[in-house]
C-alpha cells in the first residue's frame, strides 16, 4: 500500500467514525421517543413471530431444498439444525436501544440480538411444521426457543448456540423452566413472572 492509499484509507476511516458519532447523537437525542414507540407488551410480542413472513419463507425453502421431499417426521430435526447453523452464523449484536429489527433487515445485515434471533428461529421452526415452538424469555432478557418433537422437549440456547434434548419431565428441564418469565409464539403467550 502506498502512502497516498494509506492516507486515503485513514481519511475514510476518520469520516466513518465521525458518521457513527453523529448517528449516536441522533439515537441518544431520540432514545425515549424510539423506545416508547418500539415498546411491546408480552401479548404484542407474539405478533413478532411470523412463520408466513417472506424472509422466513425464503429461509424455509433454502432448508427444505436440502431434502427431497421434505417430510416433517423424517427431516424436522435436521432442518432445525440447518436453521440454527444459518441464524447462528449471523453476528450477535447488542442494540443500543430497545428497537425491533425486521426479519428482512436481519437477514440482509446477517446480524441480530439474542431475542431477535430467538424470534427468527421460532418463526422458522413454526414454518418448518412445528405447532409448539415457543420463544422463552428469562431473567436479564436471556432467550431460548423450545419445541417438542418425537416425545422429547428441545431447548435451543441462543447465547450458547446449542440445543439440548430432554426426555419426559427431567428435573433439569423443570428447574430450567422455573427461570422463564415469558413464553410466546404467534398463537399463544404466557406470563410466568408473577408466579
Amino acid at each position: 500500500m502506498t502512502a497516498a492509499e494509506a492516507d486515503a484509507l485513514h481519511k475514510q476511516l476518520a469520516d466513518a467514525r465521525l458518521q457513527v458519532e453523529i448517528y449516536k447523537l441522533v439515537v441518544d437525542r431520540y432514545r425515549k421517543f424510539i423506545e416508547d414507540s418500539e415498546s411491546k407488551s408480552i401479548a404484542e410480542l407474539r405478533q413478532l413471530v411470523r412463520p408466513l413472513d417472506s424472509t422466513i419463507t425464503e429461509l424455509k425453502i433454502a432448508i427444505q431444498d436440502q431434502f427431497h421431499p421434505y417430510l416433517y417426521q423424517d427431516h424436522y430435526l435436521k432442518a432445525v439444525e440447518a436453521g440454527m447453523d444459518m441464524i447462528f452464523s449471523w453476528k450477535p449484536v447488542q442494540m443500543p436501544i430497545s428497537f425491533w429489527v425486521s426479519f428482512q433487515d436481519m437477514a440482509r445485515l446477517k446480524a441480530a440480538d439474542d431475542i431477535d434471533r430467538a424470534i427468527v428461529l421460532c418463526s422458522l421452526f413454526r414454518a418448518l411444521g412445528s405447532d409448539n415452538a415457543m420463544v422463552l424469555i428469562g431473567k436479564n432478557k436471556s432467550a431460548w426457543v423450545q419445541f417438542s418433537f418425537a416425545d422429547k422437549e428441545y431447548v435451543v440456547d441462543i447465547a450458547h448456540k446449542a440445543m439440548n434434548a430432554f426426555s419426559g419431565k427431567e428435573d433439569s428441564h423443570k428447574q430450567f423452566m422455573l427461570t422463564i418469565l415469558y413464553s410466546f409464539n404467534d398463537r399463544d403467550y404466557a406470563d410466568f413472572s408473577e408466579g
